[in-house]
């Protein structure tokens, strides 16, 4: 009885000591200023907007609660904008329906919606003030939401050309868009409609309240805990061969930020991703009457490794020399052979700084302007 009294007493001991390491750990690691493992923390821990702020919507599945005002989003060190929605849930003010507006409509996810910047520095208000310069009857029209797939970006498309009939349209492509991809139908083609089922709306309300700032659960506070990014970025990839690939940076050129584009891939690869995505891109194009532009966003993960012809961006400028009235701006290209090409990112996040959403927007009005297209 005594021995098994005194295995038990060491079997706490290991427990608790095990413990105390780990939370000292946890305590010391926030004062290392290690890059990683704050990018890390910071992608579990920061604010997500359509998590904290989204509401239900029977057609997209979510838009923006609506009529929010100076809604403050802030991670100390690395994120903080605010932003404001309109009577229909998305973000900036209230559309203008006068019948001489001439209407562009920005359509993608949280690169298009602006994520980390002011509602003026997003790339469809200063789209729109350089278009103005030309004619101050254009309107760009934003349909961005963050966390948007391309089946999303597709409806949101077709649920509003009616109401705007656009002269333009611009989609930011981002290449998360396409997480999300439809089985295909046996009668060809694919569903890309939301379907709602019973609960959906509830299963959302509890999705955000699970977000909200005052919420705590257990594997809450594990998955944004340091020891967790500890494991995440130098446990995992001694493991995982896929993980490791995933952290890798290739070597830049000296001087640049990021590997030179390739050349452009005339015939990209026939994979369900391009096979998915040019159906969404046909299904769009087909309806709208003007013309449209296709800006790939391209993050971090993407540029800090050699270019391939993996890339999605390659179907997106074979779809556009195959239809007249597509255009396609390739911002990636311009990003790699940019030295300083960091500076149109977060350092912790893939999005666009001020500086890259002034250029995609210059990009686009250089690319409208000498397709003709503004008058």
């Amino acid at each position: 009885m005594k021995k098994i009294k005194i295995l038990l007493l060491n079997v706490v001991l290991v427990i608790v000591s095990i413990g105390a390491a780990l939370t000292v750990m946890e305590l010391i690691m926030p004062r290392l200023n290690n890059f990683s493992l704050e990018e890390a923390v910071y992608q579990v821990r920061r604010p997500v907007v359509q998590y904290l702020y989204g509401e239900f919507n029977p057609d997209l599945r979510y838009t923006l609660q609506k009529g929010l005002k100076d809604i403050r989003l802030n991670y100390p060190g690395k994120l903080d904008y605010t932003f404001s929605t309109n009577s229909e849930g998305f973000r900036g003010p209230e559309w203008d329906m006068s019948p001489e507006r001439r209407n562009v409509l920005l359509l993608g996810d949280s690169f298009g919606f602006g994520w980390g910047v002011a509602w003026e520095e997003t790339v469809g208000k200063l789209l729109e003030k350089r278009l103005q310069g030309v004619d101050p009857r254009y309107q760009v029209v934003n349909l961005a939401i963050s966390g948007y797939s391309v089946n999303s970006v597709v409806r949101s498309f077709e649920l509003y050309k009616d109401r705007f009939k656009p002269e333009m349209v611009v989609y930011v492509f981002c290449p998360n868009d396409l997480e999300s991809i439809s089985p295909p139908l046996a009668s060809g083609g694919y569903q890309i409609a939301y379907k709602p089922h019973p609960g959906d709306k509830d299963a959302w309300v509890a999705l955000r309240e699970r977000n909200q700032p005052g919420y705590w659960s257990w594997d809450k506070f594990r998955r944004g805990s340091y020891l967790h990014a500890f494991y995440a970025r130098y446990v995992r990839p001694i493991i995982s061969k896929r993980i490791r690939a995933s952290l890798h940076n290739d070597v830049p050129p000296a001087g640049f930020d990021f590997p030179p584009p390739m050349p452009e891939v005339v015939e990209p690869p026939d994979t369900a991703q391009s096979r998915f995505l040019i159906y969404c891109l046909d299904r769009l194009g087909q309806q709208v009457d003007g013309q449209l532009y296709i800006i790939p966003t391209s993050d971090k993960t993407i540029l800090v490794q050699k270019d391939n012809a993996q890339n999605l961006r390659w179907v997106l400028a074979k779809y556009c020399r195959d239809n007249k009235r597509a255009h396609f701006v390739d911002f990636e290209n311009v990003v790699r052979r940019t030295a300083d090409g960091r500076k149109f990112y977060f350092k912790y996040d893939d999005h666009w700084t001020v500086a890259g959403h002034q250029l995609a927007a210059d990009m686009l009005f250089d690319s409208i302007f000498s397709a003709g297209n503004v008058d």
